[in-house]
């Protein structure tokens, strides 16, 4: 082996490893989080806000809430980040996010809700232990919570969920995927958490419900998270 051959080499040796330090970083290697995320696009986002706030503050809202998760979750250096995209991951804002967080991009598939979230929690359970979805929309479910979520699984739960104050939920981890729970939901409506519970409990499955926690659904919502924020400010 040359001179500048052994100095290639030990310079990719070196990357290898720090690339190795810096995976193994990660509080839970066994763990991924996948964050549901629409794009800023006027007219597509926040559509029950924009009544009241008007279509740019609710599309700005959307790039600030997405902004918000993800620096939330580069802080906290849990585990892997999955950003899901909708429509696509090529749009501008999700390549941006891919610059500034330490995230992998992929796109959302299926034709519902439910589908989107079965597909991308069978996609990541093939390499991941354990899998934990969230989405942008709820300001409130900090790092605390999330890490007691992922030490819920480790303690054998199989199901771990965040209820919404509104009837639906912020979170939903799990360590199989389990298709009936995204199955004949009613989304978007009061009765989400309720029906999961009722899968949950017919197919005898064990799971840990958490405290709930608010959304940013309505005006009231919105009005509590530039409140938070004026708060976090403050401090």
């Amino acid at each position: 082996m040359s001179s500048l051959q052994g100095r290639i080499y030990g310079v990719f040796l070196m990357m290898n490893i720090l690339s190795s330090c810096i995976d193994s970083s990660r509080q839970y290697n066994d763990s991924v989080i996948l964050l549901y995320a629409k794009a800023p696009i006027e007219g597509k986002v926040n559509t029950r806000l924009i009544a009241d706030i008007g279509v740019k503050a609710a599309t700005k809202l959307q790039r600030d809430l997405i902004h918000h998760r993800l620096s939330m979750l580069k802080k906290a250096n849990l585990c892997d980040v999955r950003l899901m995209c909708a429509p696509n991951q090529q749009e501008k804002k999700f390549l941006h996010c891919k610059k500034k967080y330490p995230i992998a991009l992929f796109n959302q598939t299926g034709t519902d809700l439910g589908e989107r979230m079965f597909n991308g929690v069978n996609d990541a359970l093939q390499k991941y232990k354990y899998c934990i979805v969230i989405g942008t929309d709820a300001p409130a479910l900090d790092e605390k919570i999330i890490q007691q979520v992922i030490e819920a699984l480790h303690n054998k739960n199989n199901v771990v969920i965040v209820p919404a104050e509104d009837g639906g939920y912020v979170l939903i981890a799990m360590q199989q995927a389990y298709k009936f729970l995204f199955q004949n939901i009613d989304w978007g409506s009061a009765e989400v958490m309720q029906q999961t519970r009722n899968k949950l409990n017919e197919n005898n499955i064990s799971y840990k419900e958490f405290p709930a926690c608010w959304d940013v659904d309505r005006l009231e919502d919105y009005q509590r998270y530039l409140l938070m924020l004026s708060q976090a400010d403050s401090n």
